[in-house]
């Protein structure tokens, strides 16, 4: 179990997964803070879990706790279940009435487990560093860090150049992503399952721009022609690079998928509709 305790519910949460889990058999792990909660959760850091035999990690939290759980997790292919006491809640998309459902459908084998893709991303430097990013599961954004000014960024796919952007940066998001950061900047929802990246402009000096929809084998490449101070590159939002003028960024789909747990009957565009408040009037 990996736990958001910034979140008002968090403890209660915990208690009462932990009750559930335990009556239906369930060997829980969790870190220190959570175990010193409920005596029937074994106390185990998150590094430890696949050592420990975990067969499937449940997330309380929102999405951002989904993603921080993926990162926490990166490189062991054990599945995510999220169990939504956030908000919005895309990836983690149990709400608190289907606890139990989801973990006796856990225990029966009766879910699926989506291969949520990820992007595998990394910074040549001038100088000649070159720097690796975690995988991101959502997006990579290169924006103009603190200062108000556009920068200018080159995109290019499959080594083919495709447009010179004065910008506030540019978003790269996997379809998990395309609901997140991208969908604010204007961008367009793929569902789980399309073998697609979209790439967004951020705040474009012009009329003319329009997100891009590639397939997801494409590798895209950023390079920074024009800044005043240095850019700023994230993974997720996170793990920020320093990006100057000369940088070349080069984007990939990851070798390595993300595996989520869905309830059989999931559909995407339920939580769209409850979410987004599709179909209202």
């Amino acid at each position: 179990m990996i736990v958001n305790f910034k979140k008002g519910q968090a403890v209660e949460a915990v208690k009462r997964v932990a009750s559930l889990a335990a009556g239906m058999g369930f060997t829980v792990h969790a870190d220190a803070r959570a175990a010193a909660l409920c005596p029937t959760i074994a106390e185990c850091p998150v590094a430890q879990f696949a050592k420990r035999g975990a067969e499937a990690v449940v997330v309380l939290g929102g999405d951002g706790t989904m993603l921080d759980a993926s990162h926490q997790l990166s490189g062991e292919p054990l599945p995510l279940m999220g169990l939504n006491i956030g908000s919005l809640g895309y990836l983690t998309s149990v709400e608190e009435s289907l606890f139990g459902e989801a973990l006796q459908r856990l225990r029966e084998d009766r879910c699926a487990v989506s291969r949520r893709s990820a992007l595998a991303v990394r910074v040549l430097h001038g100088d000649g560093r070159i720097v690796a990013l975690p995988d991101a599961l959502n997006d990579v954004v290169a924006n103009h860090g603190t200062t108000a000014h556009a920068v200018e960024l080159e995109l290019s796919l499959d080594e083919k150049p495709v447009a010179s952007f004065l910008c506030d940066g540019i978003i790269v998001a996997t379809p998990t992503g395309s609901t997140a950061y991208s969908l604010s900047a204007g961008g367009p929802i793929l569902l789980p399952d399309v073998h697609a990246l979209t790439i967004g402009v951020i705040c474009p000096h012009t009329l003319t721009s329009r997100p891009l929809v590639v397939r997801d084998a494409t590798r895209i490449a950023l390079r920074v022609t024009s800044c005043d101070v240095p850019m700023l590159l994230s993974a997720d939002g996170r793990d920020g690079e320093p990006l100057c003028e000369g940088d070349r960024v080069e984007i990939a789909r990851s070798k390595r998928d993300v595996p989520v747990i869905e309830l059989h009957g999931y559909n995407p565009c339920d939580v769209l509709r409850r979410k987004l408040s599709w179909g209202g009037r």
